[in-house]
């Protein structure tokens, strides 16, 4: 009997009402010879008794005036004939079929509750302004990356083919960058702003200094006062701008993301970018509900992925503790594979004495099997060389009955490729190889969990809000 069942029984009895609760190899005529003669006023029994009832009625039941019956939902013809062979008030209380059902219900309340709680964050925001920058961005990156492999004095003759090695050499890039610049030169054939013909790439479109400070400056328009802070904008226009001294190792990614160790660039994307306070509002709202909902008197045993700075982190811990009823203890693990991210959060999340900082890579490698009951993580997926295996190893780490939150890239960011991709821990992520790695969208992520063995997934928000146009998405699941 389900916890439901379990209440309604008690209720019954105690308005002095009759329950039957029935050996599943009684036969139904047996339960029923049972009632009669009982002169019960209320009664309470599964569904599948009441029809049997109305079939076969049992005598000595003439004083019965309230029947609550369990199960599904029950067609209006059906209850009209209970109602008129009782004389008797009839309820019904729908209980899921099966735990899955219970599961899936959960699922959606927790994530309704996120997207009532998120939407207030992006008012005002549109669709068009959403396709206006995302064409912009592309543009400005794309021609950004053009004329720092060309400072080095190659692709600009059409008739004049060179290789890879050629290009690279010519653009002095680093060692460590190398895999990366290949990559962008598969994005600039891909976007026909190069030719690639065999082992060689050829110019294409011209593309000045000039154009590029006009891409910029359309980009930061369509962003700033609508999207987003223009401290995020400026940092992206600073690092295109740094681009050839980036690649060569002159300059350092870190140095741009933490001007004078300062945290205010890495803050600004998650708390002043449409995208950072919608998807950080619905994640610290979704944890509360999770939270409330928690069975049994252990803790919340939480572990968060790929945390960078401890930015969300914090959030949501700050959300954890405003709680009007208390919830349970939570132990949460903050886990982060650079240690100068981890250095930050440590400095972040110092006063919060239930998170633990780990140092560990996107798929939680090291972690126990079924150990979390909540596992949240940002663009783990999409890192990953192999998301069907990164899937299942982020589903084997969740306790039964626990919750999957992922933040993930639903279309290609192209700006990652002149910012996050050059700081040192971007080495392992596979949007570096080549073709760039699987390639994200709401549906491969759908697929790539599904295959995990989760039940139903969820995203945040619909594909039809103009947030979804900016291109991340939560992906909310659940495990058995």
């Amino acid at each position: 009997m389900s916890g439901l069942a379990v209440e309604l029984a008690l209720a019954t009895l105690l308005t002095g009402g009759t329950v039957v609760c029935p050996d599943p190899g009684q036969q139904p005529a047996d339960i029923l010879a049972d009632l009669a003669g009982s002169r019960t006023t209320r009664l309470s029994l599964p569904s599948r008794l009441l029809w049997e009832l109305i079939r076969r009625p049992v005598p000595g039941l003439g004083e019965l005036r309230r029947v609550l019956h369990i199960g599904p939902e029950p067609r209006q013809q059906d209850v009209y004939a209970a109602v008129e062979a009782l004389g008797a008030v009839v309820a019904h209380v729908r209980e899921p079929s099966s735990s899955a059902e219970a599961a899936d219900r959960a699922l959606r309340e927790v994530i309704d509750a996120a997207a009532a709680a998120s939407w207030k964050q992006v008012i005002g925001v549109t669709g068009e302004q959403a396709r206006m920058f995302t064409h912009r961005l592309r543009s400005a990156v794309l021609s950004s990356m053009l004329v720092a492999l060309r400072s080095g004095g190659v692709l600009n003759d059409p008739a004049r083919g060179h290789t890879v090695a050629e290009v690279l050499a010519a653009a002095g890039v680093a060692q460590e960058h190398r895999r990366l610049a290949e990559r962008w030169l598969e994005a600039l054939a891909e976007n026909d702003l190069i030719a690639r013909h065999g082992d060689t790439f050829h110019a294409g479109p011209t593309v000045t200094t000039a154009d590029v400070v006009q891409d910029w400056k359309l980009t930061a328009e369509s962003w700033t006062g609508h999207l987003g802070s223009a401290t995020v904008i400026d940092y992206l226009r600073r690092s295109a701008e740094q681009l050839p001294a980036l690649l060569a190792g002159k300059q350092q990614a870190t140095t741009l993301l933490f001007p004078r160790g300062s945290m205010r660039i890495a803050d600004a994307i998650d708390r002043r970018t449409a995208t950072g306070r919608y998807l950080t509002t619905a994640l610290a709202t979704a944890m509360q509900e999770i939270a409330v909902a928690h069975p049994g008197f252990g803790p919340l045993r939480v572990l968060e992925l790929g945390a960078g700075t401890g930015v969300r982190t914090e959030v949501i811990a700050e959300a954890l503790a405003a709680m009007r009823r208390p919830g349970p203890a939570v132990d949460y693990v903050c886990a982060e594979g650079s240690e100068l991210l981890l250095d930050a959060a440590r400095a972040r999340l110092g006063r919060f004495a239930r998170i633990r900082l780990a140092h560990a890579g996107p798929s939680g490698p090291g972690f126990r099997p079924r150990s979390f009951d909540v596992v949240i993580g940002a663009e783990v997926l999409a890192a990953s060389a192999d998301p069907d295996a990164a899937a299942r190893r982020l589903v084997g780490l969740l306790a039964p009955g626990g919750w999957l939150l992922l933040d993930e890239p639903t279309h290609e960011h192209t700006e990652f490729l002149i910012s996050r991709a050059l700081l040192p821990h971007a080495a392992g992520d596979a949007r570096l190889d080549p073709g760039g790695g699987a390639l994200p969208s709401r549906d491969r992520w759908r697929e790539a969990l599904a295959s995990a063995g989760v039940g139903a997934v969820l995203t945040l928000p619909d594909q039809d809000h103009p947030m979804a146009l900016l291109g991340h998405q939560l992906f909310a699941a659940r495990v058995p």
